[in-house]
């Protein structure tokens, strides 16, 4: 079950994966969406953060069928570019929330960093001179013509 109670059947999974793995295909030492689980618990969590997105995704599937996946994604390139999107967003998402694969490509996920709080900051050096020598500006006409453009 994935977002919204949108059933996701081994059927409609297999349909998502074939279309995954041609956008995400295994190389170089990394793996098929299908290989890192994308069409399985990773879509399950990209659709519990967005269950908004399940329903529209199934419609997706149901309608790419048994098509073959770079037919499927070229047509929906051509006719349906709201379609493909919404594949761009799930595939990569699904794909890079597997510890796994965030790991081979040496991306920890999010983390906490120290900032230094220390006031004045550094930057702030950088704008003494301009604070000391204050505004400078040219006051312009307020009713001078507008440019003639020739016609």
């Amino acid at each position: 079950m994935s977002g919204e109670g949108v059933m996701f059947d081994d059927r409609a999974r297999g349909v998502f994966a074939g279309l995954a793995d041609w956008m995400i295909p295994a190389a170089d030492g990394m793996p098929s969406a299908s290989q890192a689980g994308a069409a399985g618990e990773w879509l399950d969590a990209v659709l519990a953060a967005r269950p908004d997105l399940a329903q529209p995704l199934r419609a997706l599937v149901d309608r790419v069928g048994d098509a073959e996946p770079a037919t499927a994604i070229a047509d929906l390139q051509a006719n349906d570019p709201d379609g493909f999107g919404l594949l761009a967003e799930v595939v990569p998402n699904a794909y890079f929330m597997n510890p796994t694969v965030r790991e081979l490509v040496a991306y920890p996920g999010q983390v906490g960093l120290d900032v230094d709080l220390a006031w004045p900051p550094d930057w702030l050096d950088l704008l003494e001179p301009v604070m000391e020598r204050g505004p400078i500006y040219r006051e312009t006409d307020p009713v001078a013509p507008a440019a003639e453009v020739p016609a």
